[in-house]
């Protein structure tokens, strides 16, 4: 259960033993990525395959001939990812950033999906949002005159070394590759005893454990990822009290209870208080993470949510903490304003579920003095659209899973609009939670997709963020028939449940819509 991780992360990998790996993983999910190259990438491949494994992903790689001309034939446009793979000494042309904007920016116009541009011996950088850029510097850096191999060259179709490309692989095998693939984790759940730091807190109280240097870097980390935007939660078999009295005695800990989301201390199972934050995050356990240094607490995890992704801690601190830095999934391509707002948003859930518990539902939202900002293909925002598109698990309507060019094509089309609600209230800013994209039809529009945020879902609004969406489209295109696209999907119940009760004539079909939308409790407005 714990191999491949100590294969990965315990060992100096050789190439040898790279290539006499051997997947023990059946269920992996399906990709294929395209290579188009001018220098060989089939070393790479053939090093994957452990890490890629690791993020339970299985890749079929096409390849193009050696193309300096970028012409982009014979490319897969059905491809899942697209590898630019591009040796620039092969090139000697005072224009040539130049021409390779101009190749890239024909291919992104082909081609909807994301682009890895990976540029050797050059520092070009691609601003398009559909591209994301890989820089070989690093590695350059830290192999030294090891980074280059010449007198391999005509064997290996590379002047990268052995050693070079098996660090390559290993960084896109678990960073780069899944975190275009796949949907990011969301939140981690860290143990404490022996994990967070050496020592037992019940036993060696809180003068007694030790925050050893490895560990102080391991709690560093954890703390910038909350500033990331992941949520930081606690699931620990101890007394609540001694715990709180521990963050708040321990000041040379860097990470303290500001940076934790949610915490769960109790002798209770540990699959409970998992079970408890993910209600309370309203998150699906596939996007959490579950860091502990025992292995039975893990193995009892996984039979109670065989979904969850874990972490054996280890007694070296800087293990864990490698493991951590290259946790598939975990790696962020872009940190936006919404990531940095969603650790406070989510501990504000807390005060809003008093709050209802308290007062009606009028009351409730009344009390929250809520702000809803509806925009209307609002270009600014197309990377947190799409972002959001490929996130939400819980409500959405057809799973469309835009890209940042679909979402752009969408605002550009002028049979086309989509609508965006950001929401704030009293307690915190929670972004941008929920979009609509609608479709002229000619005699009717058609609601093809929408998703909210799990964070903003259960707060009495549902009806603004998708009722008022609907108006402002059937207005800006002078129709009064609706028909709403909807799919039933591996989890979204939410979706499927608000739309029989409250759209059930409009699900899959066509009628007139005669919505009341009461926004005299909210403060409405609107940006196009």
């Amino acid at each position: 259960m714990f191999t491949l991780q100590n294969f990965i992360f315990e060992n100096k990998l050789t190439r040898n033993e790279l290539l006499s790996y051997v997947s023990a993983n059946a269920e992996h999910k399906n990709y294929t990525i395209s290579i188009y190259r001018n220098h060989s990438f089939e070393l790479i491949e053939n090093t994957i395959k452990p890490f890629l494994d690791y993020a339970k992903i299985d890749v079929n790689f096409i390849y193009s001939d050696y193309d300096d001309s970028l012409s982009f034939l014979n490319l897969d446009l059905s491809s899942d990812l697209v590898i630019l793979w591009l040796d620039f000494t092969r090139y000697n042309n005072d224009k040539i950033e130049e021409f390779i904007k101009e190749r890239i920016n024909y291919l992104t116009g082909i081609y909807s999906k994301k682009i890895l541009f990976v540029p050797f011996e050059s520092e070009i950088k691609i601003e398009n949002k559909s591209v994301v850029n890989y820089d070989l510097s690093q590695i350059k850096e830290n192999l030294g005159e090891r980074y280059l191999d010449l007198r391999l060259e005509k064997f290996s179709g590379t002047k990268l070394s052995p050693k070079a490309l098996i660090e390559i692989s290993k960084d896109l095998g678990l960073n780069y590759i899944p975190s275009m693939l796949l949907p990011n984790i969301k939140a981690l759940i860290f143990d404490l005893d022996n994990t967070l730091y050496k020592g037992v807190l019940g036993e060696d109280g809180i003068s007694g454990i030790e925050l050893t240097p490895e560990h102080k870097k391991l709690q560093e980390h954890i703390v910038e990822l909350s500033k990331q935007g992941f949520f930081i939660c606690i699931a620990s078999k101890n007394e609540e009290e001694d715990v709180l009295k521990m963050f708040k005695e321990r000041k040379d800990f860097p990470l303290q209870l500001e940076h934790i989301t949610k915490h769960y201390v109790s002798w209770e199972e540990k699959s409970k208080a998992v079970s408890e934050i993910a209600k309370f995050l309203n998150i699906g356990i596939d996007s959490i993470l579950f860091v502990d240094d025992n292995m039975g607490e893990i193995i009892s995890m996984v039979n109670i949510h065989p979904q969850i992704k874990y972490i054996l801690a280890k007694d070296n601190a800087n293990i864990t903490l490698d493991v951590l830095k290259n946790y598939p999934a975990m790696l962020k391509l872009n940190i936006k304003d919404e990531d940095k707002i969603r650790a406070k948003d989510a501990q504000a859930n807390e005060q809003r579920q008093l709050l209802q518990q308290t007062l009606s539902k009028e009351d409730y939202i009344k009390s929250l003095e809520i702000k809803l900002t509806y925009s209307i293909d609002k270009k600014e925002q197309i990377e947190r659209i799409s972002e959001l598109a490929n996130k939400t698990n819980q409500f959405i309507c057809s799973y469309k899973r835009y890209s940042e060019s679909e979402v752009e094509a969408l605002m550009t089309d002028k049979n086309s609009i989509v609508i965006s609600t950001r929401l704030e209230d009293k307690l915190s800013d929670s972004g941008i939670i929920g979009v609509c994209v609608l479709k002229n039809n000619g005699t009717y529009l058609v609601m093809e997709e929408c998703f909210i945020s799990c964070r903003a879902l259960g707060r009495g609004i549902d009806d603004n963020v998708v009722f008022f969406p609907i108006k402002l489209a059937l207005e800006k295109f002078n129709q009064t028939n609706l028909k709403i696209d909807f799919t039933i999907g591996e989890r979204n119940k939410p979706a499927q449940n608000f739309l029989e009760q409250n759209l059930a004539e409009f699900t899959n079909k066509i009628a007139e819509f005669k919505k009341e939308i009461n926004q005299d409790l909210v403060t409405t407005k609107i940006e196009e």
